[in-house]
């Protein structure tokens, strides 16, 4: 796995292709620090809810918690790409700061 500058080139690098060409697959995955594809117990097949696109991608599950995750190659609409909200946007779920349980104005 490679490392990118997501600020510099949030899309990661393009892969470019011309008129009547199939978009080539690349499939782009974030692990969490000191987690490698081997520490995975399971990749888990589901798609981006954080946009209405519905990126296919693949959840890494270590001792039961979500690590990472990575773009699908099968997949029609992004052929393994995942664009920032996909690539980061699980970390979310380990935050302190995240809410358990809903707010309710009483």
């Amino acid at each position: 796995m490679t490392h990118r500058d997501g600020i510099a080139e949030p899309w990661a690098t393009r892969t470019p292709y011309g008129p009547g060409e199939s978009w080539p697959v690349r499939v782009d995955s974030h692990l969490a620090a000191g987690v490698s594809e081997a520490d995975v117990d399971s990749w888990v097949r589901t798609a981006a809810v954080l946009h209405s696109n519905g990126d296919g991608m693949e959840l890494a599950v270590k001792d039961g918690r979500v690590v990472g995750v990575r773009g699908r190659a099968d997949d029609r609409v992004n052929h393994g790409r995942l664009d920032p909200k996909d690539l980061f946007g699980w970390q979310a779920n380990h935050s302190a700061d995240r809410l358990t349980t809903p707010l309710v104005d009483q």
